[in-house]
């Protein structure tokens, strides 16, 4: 028996019924296809440096790079190197729109059993607010700074005690850190020294 004979002798409806499970399953086939493709990474591309770097690491770097700046513009610290340790990184939070509900469904069977269904639902959603350009943003309720654990400044001048003290001023009050969290080591071109 050929494949048109097997649909020669076939009812109409049963014709009908397997014509649209094969369109049904041809879809599926092709939907599956084209999510398979979008969720698999090109093992060709590398993945960007961002990916690797955590936020905590990034919020090092920007602090010391701008304690850096600073510090170097003190007169008689010559070349200064910054080294942060934070202990959390900085954290915002976000108004939200909370939504959460309870439904509960009893079912009796014939039988005598009955069953109590509960379903929880809860949903968050982030507020935002549009500016004067149409631009929406989330409305942010609070923000944490940072906690820095301690500091380590390598500069040329740190041999001076009044420019390490200095030093030690400036790093205290820019990240509101007590002295005993901040060393100041000289630095130079033959390494380094306390």
């Amino acid at each position: 028996m050929n494949f048109w004979e097997f649909f020669k002798g076939m009812e109409r409806e049963k014709l009908i019924f397997f014509l649209c499970l094969a369109v049904i399953g041809l879809v599926f086939l092709a939907w599956g296809d084209t999510r398979d493709t979008k969720t698999k990474a090109n093992p060709a591309e590398p993945l960007p440096k961002e990916v690797f770097e955590s936020e905590i690491s990034r919020q090092e770097k920007e602090i010391s790079q701008r304690l850096e700046e600073i510090l170097g513009k003190i007169d008689g610290v010559g070349e200064v190197s910054v080294e942060v340790k934070l202990l959390r990184s900085s954290a915002k939070e976000y108004a939200q729109n909370r939504n959460a509900g309870q439904k509960t469904t009893q079912e009796s069977e014939k039988s005598g059993i009955n069953r109590n269904i509960s379903e929880n639902t809860d949903q968050k959603e982030v507020v935002l607010i549009k500016d004067g350009q149409g631009q929406e943003s989330p409305v942010l309720l609070t923000e944490e700074t940072p906690v820095v654990g301690g500091v380590v400044v390598v500069a040329e001048g740190a041999r001076n005690p009044e420019i390490k003290e200095e030093i030690v001023n400036a790093v205290s009050g820019a990240l509101a850190l007590p002295p005993h969290k901040i060393e100041v080591l000289e630095g130079g071109s033959g390494g380094v020294r306390n």
